[in-house]
């Protein structure tokens, strides 16, 4: 019987440390640890500091969460308004301007000619036109009158030989005595559309004979003063005037007695509604024309308050109206700050924790105190630092809100108009306002153009690479030509100048033109002009920017498709053929899947590298992340943390992109 022997087992001695060291150094992608460790004290560095953060903030355009702010409109609507008042502008054949009203014109010839007399100077012209004869009052004791209209007003002031009468309608006239056929004492009701709230005419009633001459002219303008239901009025010309209506004016808000409803003219005319669209109600689309406007007060300076009607702002909000607030009497507010320049007239304070200077007033400002002591504003160690009180000041509102350390005054209400869907009748303006979750349309800026800008533009540009490689390989002696003067040509030029080109000279060019090409252009340009309107809201050079660099980039894309084309055996071309595959067949079903596969790496550095050099569209003047960058930088002074933050974002962008071209290459990676 044989005896069995067993083989001892091999053994290993474990590693020791070093060899565990060294596997661990090499095993560790160091490129990603240094790249996290110089971002994370780069965001460290921009987010720990409240300037730092506004400046990043900005560059990715404002984002939050939830806005009111959606659209920047202008709505054109039509608004019924009452016609105070008419007049026409009249010129006379010695080119002299005189305003007429409506209730003196005698008769309107639409299509008139208003001759020269026969004594007139020799550089006198006739004239065509909307031919008016009016009533002419001031006219010279030897000219025989044309006619006599009756009026009736208050005597307000009498002299020897000079009356002066107020009408109906609040004017004023000076009168002769002979011109008074009665007087009596009485009462003579105003005219309320002119003013809804006149006080009736109490006193002496006159009845006066006003002799005219009736004077021609040709109209050069036509104007109506109208009436909003709010109260607001404005001139406007009479041309855009729609749909007159005669109505009665009732006595329901007039105080006086006695009253009768009198005669007006109601219209309705085109208005344009300018403002934030803040949101829909139904069919209605609210819009806000003004922004509240509110300031916060240190309630330990309020000396005085007392309740007063505060008068609101014509010029902010014309159609606004007086409101209930207070009155408050403030002492002056005390001031410290690092002294940067003073001038005759202003000192210029960097206050702690802010980038940029405030100015003010010298005469303004009492009780100075310096450290140290008579310190310029000069660069110098300790800094100038200056502490003083401005003046006392009185501020009106309306109080929002108010405890023991601070009050928020309002100094402006908003002004929310609220417009019916159906009476809009034009949209002159919509553009995306705020970027918010609920608003992703307004996040148009920064890093968000950068990013709309990189996927338009190198989507166009992998069509234009793909056909053009296609031509390159086809064989057509044709269509390689043309491929290969157009590949040469674009990457001799360099970016910035095809970004240029496109811009001033190419598109203005394809616009200008008549013919077949030229309706093909206006065709495309239709087309660009919809995609800028979508991103912007309006017309811009953002079209013209894409296909510049799609452009630009479409030449290295051929390059890089050809080459994966012709990487690919010839014999499959050969097989696919021989199955009664067409070219185009071909080289979607057989050969572009494979090439794919090879120059996905290629193409997604591209992809990569066009996110950078959408830095160029700053050239034409578009609000991307570098040039928002130049625009912060040259506000704030801070130029190093704004570009360091701009440099943040596109380490962010580039290094997620990489990640995503790494994670489609092992998607796609054949096993």
């Amino acid at each position: 019987m044989a005896s069995s022997t067993t083989e001892p087992l091999l053994e290993i001695d474990p590693p020791s440390w070093k060899d565990r060291v060294v596997f661990l150094y090499r095993s560790i992608p160091w490129w990603m640890v240094i790249l996290i460790i110089t971002l994370t004290a780069a965001l460290i560095y921009m987010f720990g500091d409240e300037d730092r953060r506004q400046t990043m903030a900005f560059l990715a355009d404002q984002p939050k969460l939830t806005t009111e702010n959606k659209f920047e409109v202008t709505y054109e609507v039509l608004e019924d308004v009452l016609i105070v008042q008419q007049s026409s502008l009249v010129l006379d054949v010695e080119n002299r301007r005189h305003t007429v009203l409506d209730d003196d014109i005698v008769e309107s010839i639409p299509e008139g000619i208003l001759t020269c007399p026969p004594d007139a100077p020799a550089d006198c012209v006739s004239r065509r036109g909307k031919l008016i004869t009016y009533r002419e009052y001031e006219i010279a004791s030897d000219l025989t009158p044309d006619g006599i209209l009756t009026v009736v007003g208050l005597i307000t002031d009498e002299q020897d030989n000079s009356i002066e009468i107020t009408l109906r309608d609040g004017r004023q006239i000076q009168v002769t005595p002979e011109q008074i056929t009665k007087r009596e004492n009485g009462e003579l009701a105003c005219d309320r559309v002119i003013n809804p709230l006149c006080e009736p005419l109490v006193g002496e009633i006159a009845t006066i004979e006003r002799p005219y001459i009736l004077e021609k002219g040709i109209e050069a303008r036509g104007d109506a003063l109208v009436r909003f239901d709010d109260g607001y009025e404005t001139t406007i010309r009479t041309q855009i005037i729609r749909n007159i209506d005669d109505i009665e004016i009732g006595c329901d808000e007039y105080p006086y007695e006695p009253c009768e409803p009198i005669p007006a003219k109601r219209a309705t005319i085109p208005d344009n509604i300018v403002g934030i669209e803040t949101g829909r109600d139904g069919d209605d689309i609210l819009v806000r024309t003004v922004e509240q406007q509110t300031i916060t007060i240190d309630a330990n300076r309020v000396l005085e308050r007392q309740p007063t009607i505060v008068q609101c702002d014509k010029e902010i909000d014309p159609h606004c109206q007086n409101f209930d607030g207070v009155r408050l009497e403030l002492s002056g507010e005390v001031i410290s700050g690092r002294l940067t320049q003073e001038t005759d007239v202003h000192y210029f304070i960097q206050q702690e924790g802010r980038s940029e200077a405030l100015r003010f007033v010298r005469r303004d400002i009492v009780n100075e105190v310096r450290t140290p002591p008579d310190c310029v504003d000069r660069d110098q160690n300790p800094p100038c630092m200056i502490t003083f009180t401005l003046i006392g000041e009185t501020i009106e509102g309306r109080i929002l809100s108010e405890d023991n350390k601070q009050i928020v005054l309002e100094i402006v209400p908003e002004r929310i108009v609220r417009i019916h869907e159906g009476d809009i009748t034009a949209v002159k303006r919509r553009v995306p306002a705020d970027c918010a979750l609920n608003n992703p349309r307004g996040c148009n800026e920064g890093i968000w153009l950068t990013i709309i800008v990189t996927f338009a533009a190198y989507s166009l540009a992998l069509v234009i690479g793909l056909i053009f490689g296609m031509f390159r390989v086809s064989g057509v002696t044709f269509l390689v030509n043309i491929a290969t003067a157009y590949v040469e040509f674009v990457r001799g030029v360099p970016l910035a100048v095809l970004l240029v080109i496109f811009a001033f000279v190419i598109g203005p060019r394809l616009r200008d033109t008549e013919g077949i090409i030229g309706d093909i252009a206006t065709e495309v340009y239709t087309g660009l002009d919809a995609f800028e309107r979508t991103v912007f809201g309006t017309e811009s050079l953002l079209a013209e920017a894409v296909i510049g660099l799609a452009v630009g980039y479409g030449a290295f894309l051929a390059e890089i498709f050809r080459a994966g084309i012709q990487s690919i055996h010839r014999g499959q071309i050969e097989a696919a053929r021989s199955l009664g595959m067409s070219y185009l067949q071909s080289m979607r079903h057989v050969i572009l899947p494979q090439a794919i596969r090879i120059i996905l790496p290629p193409l997604g550095n591209d992809f990569i590298a066009m996110l950078k050099d959408t830095s160029l569209i700053a050239f034409l003047a578009l609000p991307d992340l570098f040039q928002r960058g130049r625009a912060d930088a040259a506000a704030s002074y801070q130029v190093i943390d704004v570009y360091i933050g701009v440099a943040v974002y596109y380490v962010l962008m580039t290094l997620f992109l990489s990640l995503l071209v790494r994670y489609i290459e092992r998607r796609v990676r054949l096993p």
